[in-house]
């Protein structure tokens, strides 16, 4: 019989449910919140995610850069 691992509730088969360091939790013990993330290609090719620091966006508010005389 699998149980949550933070209330003790048992979780019957085909229950949603969520797994976390191999230990089962009900979904009213885990809190899940919707986020955004972007991942990047150029020219159809994968470079990166943006939850790492692979790729950077600049806003052009942020564009630090010496005009060239």
């Amino acid at each position: 019989m699998r149980k949550c691992f933070n209330c003790g509730e048992e979780l019957p088969p085909e229950t949603e449910h969520f797994v976390y360091e191999d230990e089962a939790y009900c979904t009213d013990c885990v809190q899940a919140k919707p986020y955004t993330a972007y991942i990047y290609e150029l020219d159809g090719e994968f470079i990166g995610l943006s939850e790492n620091d692979d790729v950077q966006h600049i806003e052009e508010y942020e564009d630090e850069y010496e005009v060239a005389e």
